[in-house]
């Protein structure tokens, strides 16, 4: 049965899809690599506008990530720089540092979606 939550995933799994085709793209060395991202730059808009169009109707399906990115901007940013600053260190192999810094992001997060990500890295640091 059709609803709005699976359009709203499917939505988010295509834009998944075309940022994945645009690194592939680029290892390609494709002569029209250019022309090739900018129409994919363009359909990401248009995805955008139409997830846009049904989230200001229904908030309720908003995904996490974006109604806290709006609700509260500037913590958003402090928690989103701290979760990058963590996954940095987690891809450079300092698992300490990723761990103590997805720690603090649990620590001082209130939001569901950075909760989330702390747990996350915290399990995948601490297996390293």
């Amino acid at each position: 049965m059709a609803s709005l939550e699976q359009l709203d995933l499917l939505l988010g799994e295509a834009l998944e899809k075309m940022m994945e085709s645009v690194k592939e793209i680029r290892l390609l060395k494709s002569l029209k690599e250019k022309t090739y991202i900018r129409h994919i730059g363009n359909a990401t808009t248009e995805l955008w506008a139409i997830r846009e169009d049904v989230y200001s109707t229904h908030r309720d399906i908003k995904r996490d990530f974006f109604a806290e990115s709006e609700d509260d901007p500037q913590r958003f940013e402090v928690l989103n720089e701290l979760n990058q600053r963590a996954k940095a260190a987690e891809e450079k192999g300092d698992f300490d540092l990723a761990n103590s810094l997805y720690a603090e992001l649990l620590n001082t997060s209130d939001y569901g979606w950075f909760k989330l990500l702390a747990e996350a890295g915290l399990y995948r640091s601490s297996k390293s």
